[in-house]
């Protein structure tokens, strides 16, 4: 490897010990705040001032580490990077504090743990709430959490914005690891769909609301593409043993099929970002320079050296070089004998124009400028439709295609396997130096993509009349103005389960006559769910947690109940608080609430006691880091209240609270089932290892399966390695 990367030149033979001595060292641990703005920066907050203070000049065996410190390039300081050991964070009780905040606030999604350099292609997008994104390689699903805030980042009052993001993966499994990634983020905008990148369908979208056909083109496309993830080497270290040139050499052209048909969903104006988690070349200006030469014109690299001003870079190559198997240089590709042209493509070389590309625009991240690990990024704008293939490069290109469809070289098969999966090429898949090339039979769509997922439910819309939508709307007293025609289900049935919300934008999807094109697997806002109660209730039907920071704009204030912080903290220390047990100045109110989901609002400007001390939070006040308003569900049996919050949500909201909490399972009293979970939650509070959750087994339907939530056992991969820190 160190021989190979010299000989490409990557960097000046001064820099290049600096370099590689970085490349054997741990990577420190990263993390990004996640969710809109005003929620992030209350957890931003809570880092800042309740443990950073704490953790300076921290010595434990003799080995001081520096506090965590925001990236410095992003924005808002919601990246964050701290380098510490294992044993400072078992010794530390400063540092074990700080780290059970992590692991709480990791599990109910506000702090997403993602490698730094895994951060800047999305910001490179510079997506606007309006836009149309597609993430064309997603999995597990970080960047697209990016692209999500991003889309919400306004929080304009009572608007869905009008964005939509389309996350797409080609393999079924790392698909629903995708919708786990992003499921926190409640995003009616967004779409998951299962297929192969390069083939990505084209639609004929049914009409908006005002009549108009909007294509479907994206104004933004992100194409993180499968590569060999070589620049991973610092938390994967198997590549230092199993590299081989191969491995790159043989995702070259899949990893161009990519870039061009995202190139191609693009609208005019819009922007593509491709990147890979590679230093090599073959996966980064060569594919960069082919797709230029086949745009004639129509894509520019665009010059981001002012964006991100503090992120340090270097500028792409614009010369390399192209190894055969056995380490000789080919200087283009008519040199190569044509019994072995199987494994090369003409574009791996660099062309004849390649000074006037603009390849230094590139950016090319490197381990030892800030302490990360190594990715590569190219910007490119679409000034002109794109037309393919470009008929000065189409014969020899075409020649060169037949040829390696001939050979069937076991690089180009393995590598086309990885599509949609950022899997690193071990010597045997890349059949690299000192590897005899092995035929095989063409591969199928599963073994080259994975094993195709079962038959999708059908998206079914319901109508504004539905009776369903008329009672919960009712009930609810939902705004006039809400959409009411934009409400979901997954299975046809008499008995509506659950109901989901979606935005105008993937509606006109979803009714397209063309969606048998689009494998949609997941999409929506769980808004709805009826609850099952022996209790007699005027709606059955409560609102998911999932759905409540959307819902409350439309919600009529006759089912919300402005609460203080002594009455949050009862239901949080409480599995079925009766009403007795709430303070005797909200007794009478809550008495009068119907049975049914309300909505509990609390609003610590308006506390009563908020300038006290926190017991918990030294300088904080009562409310600790809870900053902005609250709003949650609670269904209201005869006698009884439940806060409908996970195990992980109550811990996360008592952690900023600095108050204790029981883990409670969202069920209402009455009934056998009833019964049945106030002994489980009863148990809970005396085994601390017990982990009840009755709605999981009685409450949901086929489709909101916790296998969503806890999916284990996808592949490993190098995109997976390189976005989680």
């Amino acid at each position: 490897m160190e021989q190979y990367y010299k000989a490409q030149k990557i960097m000046s033979d001064e820099e290049w010990p600096i370099f590689w001595e970085h490349l054997k060292v741990t990577l420190p641990t990263t993390f990004r705040i996640t969710g809109t703005r005003s929620h992030a920066v209350e957890i931003r907050d809570t880092v800042k001032n309740a443990f950073v203070p704490h953790l300076a000049n921290i010595s434990v065996d003799g080995v001081v580490a520096d506090p965590p410190r925001p990236l410095p390039w992003y924005p808002d300081e919601l990246g964050w990077h701290f380098d510490v050991s294992r044993t400072l964070l078992k010794k530390s009780p400063e540092y074990t504090k700080f780290h059970q905040f992590l692991v709480a606030e990791t599990e109910v999604g506000n702090i997403s743990r993602q490698e730094a350099v895994s951060m800047i292609p999305p910001l490179l997008l510079d997506v606007q709430p309006q836009h149309w994104v597609m993430d064309m390689c997603a999995a597990p699903g970080s960047k697209t959490a990016q692209i999500i805030e991003m889309v919400h980042a306004n929080e304009q009052y009572k608007v869905v914005p009008s964005g939509l993001i389309v996350a797409n993966d080609a393999d079924y499994r790392r698909s629903h690891m995708l919708i786990h990634q992003t499921k926190r983020l409640q995003s009616p905008c967004l779409i998951v769909t299962n297929h192969d990148a390069s083939l990505m369908p084209s639609l004929k979208l049914a009409p908006n609301k005002a009549g108009d056909i909007i294509p479907f083109e994206f104004d933004r496309v992100l194409a993180d593409v499968p590569c060999s993830g070589d620049a991973t080497l610092r938390k994967n270290p198997m590549i230092w043993t199993n590299w081989t040139h191969g491995g790159a050499m043989g995702l070259h052209h899949t990893q161009v099929n990519i870039l061009q048909r995202g190139v191609q969903m693009l609208k005019v104006g819009g922007r593509i970002v491709y990147s890979t988690c590679s230093f090599n070349p073959m996966e980064n200006e060569a594919v960069v320079a082919e797709i230029l030469n086949r745009a004639n014109g129509t894509l520019e690299l665009v010059d981001v050296s002012n964006e991100l001003p503090q992120l340090k870079r270097r500028p792409g190559l614009s010369d390399w070089k192209v190894f055969t198997k056995d380490g000789q240089i080919m200087e283009k590709f008519e040199d190569i004998p044509k019994d072995a042209r199987g494994r090369f493509y003409p574009s791996m070389w660099p062309p004849s124009n390649a000074d006037n590309l603009h390849l230094e625009r590139c950016l090319r991240i490197y381990p030892h400028l800030q302490n990360t690990g190594g990715f590569f990024v190219a910007v490119f704008k679409k000034t002109a439709p794109f037309v393919v293939p470009n008929s000065s490069r189409s014969v020899k290109e075409k020649v060169a295609v037949q040829e390696n469809e001939n050979a069937m070289a076991s690089e180009g098969e393995e590598a086309a396997a990885v599509a949609g999966d950022k899997h690193k090429l071990d010597s045997s898949a890349a059949g690299g130096q000192g590897s005899e090339p092995v035929k095989r039979a063409r591969m199928t769509r599963a073994e080259r993509f994975g094993a195709p997922g079962p038959k999708e439910e059908p998206f079914l819309f319901l109508d504004a009349e539905n009776g369903d939508v008329e009672l919960f709307s009712k009930f609810y007293g939902l705004d006039e103005d809400f959409p009411k025609d934009q409400f979901l289900v997954r299975s046809e049935g008499e008995k509506n389960k659950t109901i989901y919300f979606v935005s105008e934008a993937v509606k006109n999807i979803l009714k397209s006559e063309d969606i048998h094109r689009l494998k949609v697997v997941n999409t929506g806002v769980r808004t709805f769910i009826r609850q099952d109660s022996n209790s007699p209730a005027q709606c059955t039907f409560r609102i998911h947690n999932e759905g409540i920071a959307m819902m409350r704009q439309f919600v009529s204030d006759a089912r919300v109940m402005a609460v203080q912080l002594k009455e949050v903290i009862t239901l949080l220390q409480a599995p079925y608080p009766k009403i007795s047990e709430f303070p005797e100045s909200i007794q009478e109110r809550l008495t009068a609430l119907p049975t049914g989901c309300c909505i509990f609002e609390f609003d610590p400007e308006l506390e009563e006691d908020k300038d006290q001390p926190n017991p918990r939070w030294e300088g904080q006040g009562l409310t600790g880091f809870v900053k902005s308003k609250l709003v949650f569900p609670v269904w209201k049996a005869q006698v009884s209240f439940n806060m409908l919050l996970n195990k992980q949500e109550r811990r996360s909201l008592a952690m900023r609270l600095g108050v204790d909490c029981v883990d409670s399972p969202h069920v209402v009293e009455g009934g056998a089932k009833g019964t049945a979970a106030k002994a489980a939650a009863a148990a809970a509070t005396t085994t601390s290892d017990a982990d009840v959750d009755v709605e999981t087994s009685a409450d949901l339907s086929a489709d909101d399966s916790p296998m969503v939530d806890r999916y284990e056992g996808a592949p490993a991969s190098g995109k997976e390695e390189e976005e989680t820190a």
